[in-house]
């Protein structure tokens, strides 16, 4: 099935698809580029000499330093977001909700020669608790959870690209 255009009908829904995809994969990203999330720009202002962190967040940049000393520089690779429900199996309690907020850093250290890929996660239930975790990161996950959907892109375009007909030999 081809349309009016010449175009296979499935190339154009693959485009739609994984334009989609592409959206959905870069869209969390991008909205933190734009409105950052205050707690965990905090976590890195923290980690630098500067700045101070929320109660929660103490021991765990504590922690941070002791390691691998103050932050030096930072840029922002990467942010993912999500929720989960906690059900209580003697059902005595209501489910809990746990937002879950992560934003992913190359950093560079005092006390480390080379940059590191650092993961910094906000946990914070209904009753508006927070906990903090500061982990390396993998790189294997950060470039196939941008490389997949932008190779899906770049294959559905090019099937869907225009094609000249070829030119009948007489």
């Amino acid at each position: 099935m081809t349309l009016r255009s010449g175009r296979p009908a499935y190339a154009i829904i693959l485009l739609v698809l994984s334009a989609l995809y592409v959206c959905a994969t870069s869209g969390p990203f991008l909205y933190s580029l734009f409105v950052p999330n205050d707690d965990i720009e905090r976590v890195v202002a923290a980690l630098r000499e500067g700045g101070t962190p929320s109660m929660e967040a103490d021991n765990v940049v504590e922690e941070a330093k002791t390691a691998v000393g103050c932050l030096t520089r930072a840029i922002h690779v990467g942010s993912g977001f999500g929720s989960t429900i906690g059900f209580h199996l003697s059902g005595s309690r209501a489910p809990e909700q746990t937002k879950v907020s992560q934003a992913t850093y190359v950093m560079w250290f005092q006390k480390r020669d080379k940059p590191m890929l650092i993961a910094i996660t906000l946990y914070e239930n209904d009753a508006g608790q927070k906990a903090y975790g500061i982990s390396r990161a993998e790189l294997r996950q950060l470039v196939e959870g941008y490389t997949v959907p932008l190779l899906l892109f770049g294959v559905s375009c090019f099937l869907a690209r225009k094609r000249r007909s070829p030119v009948l030999a007489q």
